[in-house]
């Protein structure tokens, strides 16, 4: 670990005086790192928290390593952006971690700077104390990845960022509309924004409404999976099913490569017959065109029955404990036991919500155990007559 390169300071820590390229943490600004990921994990933007930051007068890391001050009442300069922000609620060092090779160059002619993908970079962890623990920095990167690095926001709705259009799967917009009538209270909708110029759909939901379906939803589906008796009978189901479809993919293979061969063997006898001048070549060519289209779509649909075949596969699960079902348990229970929804529950929880030109919803989780729930529930589906029931 000590071979681990430091390329420069992060506010909140500090290079240490007797091990080389190891860091440490900096006390007089551990607590403001620590208000910066807290405020943006309970919903405050980057925007609010900057403002925060230099309306009391704190020093942004620059103003902070070039004059050694935490703060300065008649700070003039050295102000706080959302850039930065953003960066730090991003940058694993303050879970411990070490991460290099971010970027790279082009190539030795082209001098310009690209990011290197995630997967590439070279991570090493717990290479020194961390100032935020996991499930705070999971949460802030969670919202990262839902809200974008956007900042303060007038309506910070619950759902905003998990819904997308089923058709062109960009996310869905939600704005304010008043009807005709004068002085009328304005409401939230779902819209499909600028769908006409990409050849997509209209789309106007009542957001509360919505939300109150989805909020819904997702508990009768969490208190399903939290009576585990009850749980793992649909489950079972979902198992059998997901064999049965399987099966019958194997099957529908296994009847195109015995069609294959037979247009093979065809192919073969036309040609041999080509040869001995029973058949013309205008017609050799026209019969051997056709069978060949039909090959190649044979070829083309056993590789889709394939990967279909494979993502079965994936989708098959023991019921041991792993440790992503303990992870998931614990999730579903603090859930559970809140009596207002937390956004950060949601995010965790839901990788998508997609709404179709027939109001239509389909909702992906991030735990493939509430999908196999989700898709053996019926009444999930059409969202209008939940909501005039409401």
């Amino acid at each position: 670990m000590e071979n681990i390169y430091v390329a420069f300071q992060h506010i909140g820590y500090k290079r240490n005086p007797n091990i080389k390229n190891k860091l440490i943490i900096d006390e007089q600004v551990r607590d403001i790192v620590k208000k910066i990921f807290d405020m943006y994990a309970n919903g405050h933007g980057s925007g609010e928290i900057a403002t925060y930051l230099n309306r009391n007068h704190y020093l942004s890391p620059t103003g902070y390593r070039k004059t050694g001050l935490i703060q300065e009442e008649n700070k003039m300069n050295y102000n706080w952006n959302e850039v930065t922000l953003c960066n730090m609620l991003k940058n694993e060092v303050y879970i411990g971690n070490t991460v290099q090779n971010k970027k790279s160059v082009v190539s030795y002619k082209v001098h310009k700077i690209r990011m290197v993908e995630k997967e590439n970079q070279i991570r090493v962890n717990n290479t020194h104390e961390a100032i935020i623990d996991n499930d705070t920095f999971e949460k802030v990167q969670c919202i990262l990845e839902k809200r974008g690095t956007n900042t303060k926001l007038k309506y910070d709705y619950l759902l905003r960022g998990l819904l997308y259009c089923y058709h062109c799967k960009r996310k869905l917009q939600i704005v304010q509309k008043k009807n005709s009538k004068r002085k009328s209270k304005s409401h939230s909708y779902i819209t499909c924004s600028d769908y006409k110029s990409r050849g997509c759909y209209p789309l106007s939901i009542n957001y509360e409404k919505f939300e109150k379906y989805i909020i819904y939803v997702v508990k009768r589906i969490c208190q399903i999976y939290a009576n585990k008796e009850n749980f793992y009978s649909i489950y079972q189901k979902y198992q059998n099913k997901t064999f049965e479809v399987q099966e019958e993919y194997k099957k529908k293979r296994a009847q195109m490569d015995k069609a294959i061969l037979e247009i093979n063997h065809n192919l073969d006898k036309m040609y041999r017959d080509k040869l001995q001048g029973i058949i013309l070549e205008e017609d050799y060519i026209r019969i051997s065109q056709k069978f060949i289209l039909d090959r190649t779509n044979l070829i083309k649909q056993k590789e889709e029955l394939k990967e279909k075949i494979m993502g079965l596969d994936n989708k098959k699960e023991s019921k041991n404990h792993t440790k992503k079902e303990k992870k998931l348990d614990e999730l579903i229970e603090e859930f559970l036991k809140l009596e207002k929804i937390d956004k950060i529950y949601l995010y965790r929880l839901i990788n998508k919500i997609e709404i179709d030109k027939e109001k239509n919803v389909y909702i992906y989780f991030n735990f493939s155990k509430l999908n196999s729930l989700n898709q053996n529930l019926d009444g999930f589906i059409k969202i209008e007559e939940l909501i005039k029931e409401k």
